[in-house]
């Protein structure tokens, strides 16, 4: 019987702790701005658009396509010739990436080719 009342009463602790931890971790911060991290300076035009030279140059497959990046009041717009759709979007999340507010890409690709369908066949006939 001292057993069962001190196994219930361990029950019980830990149930009303678990509870309480809960209720802390519902709660909402009183004060919603100190919750919130505190946000990163803007960066300059100047200092985007280096950051996006820079990463198109130190990109494997991109450097050789020879992208450039204009920006102006941190909007980003992107040119040249695109090897394949996948470096168009590439160039696309770096400029992002290196925090313009809106891209504009402006790089040419070469267009997706699809499957060529399949000819229609005849059912096969069946032989008797």
């Amino acid at each position: 019987m001292k057993r069962m009342f001190t196994v219930l009463s361990f029950v019980l602790v830990i149930t009303a702790f678990a509870f309480a931890q809960s209720g802390e971790m519902m709660k909402k911060p009183a004060d919603k701005s100190a919750a919130k991290k505190p946000a990163a300076a803007a960066k300059s035009d100047a200092e985007i658009q280096k950051c996006i030279t820079d990463k198109f140059a130190a990109a494997e497959k991109l450097k050789s396509q020879g992208f450039s990046a204009t920006v102006s009041n941190g909007e980003a717009t992107i040119i040249g010739t695109a090897n394949n759709a996948g470096s168009k979007g590439a160039a696309t999340k770096i400029a992002k990436s290196c925090g313009a507010t809106k891209v504009t890409n402006n790089i040419s690709s070469p267009p997706v080719s699809k499957p060529a369908k399949p000819a229609d066949k005849k059912p096969a006939e069946k032989k008797p």
